[in-house]
């Protein structure tokens, strides 16, 4: 697992995912969008990588939610690959967040 994290004035805040996304992210997860929260910053979190995901990363991408008020346009998950994809879907995600899948 690995967290990598990119800020770009004009696009956001890309947090890009390495492997399994779970518990052991969690504290660099919560540090890296509570020190880039703002009332406008976009969070783009690049699934290209992540392996699998369990339910405390589902948990993390909630509470991101939860602090961009639910503005779906404020938080998008990119590049998901079908494994990913579909624990998003079987969690209805898909209703929650912007998910674009891998190309």
């Amino acid at each position: 697992m690995g967290i990598k994290t990119v800020v770009n004035k004009d696009e956001g805040v890309t947090i890009f995912v390495t492997g399994s996304f779970d518990v052991s992210a969690y504290e660099e997860f919560k540090e890296d969008c509570e020190k880039y929260l703002t009332d406008s910053n976009v969070f783009i979190i690049d699934l290209e990588k992540a392996t699998y995901m369990d339910s405390s990363a589902l948990g993390m991408l909630l509470l991101l939610r939860e602090k961009t008020l639910g503005d779906k346009t404020r938080v998008r998950l990119i590049n998901v690959g079908e494994e990913v994809q579909s624990i998003l879907e079987l969690a209805q995600f898909n209703k929650l967040f912007v998910i674009e899948p891998k190309a």
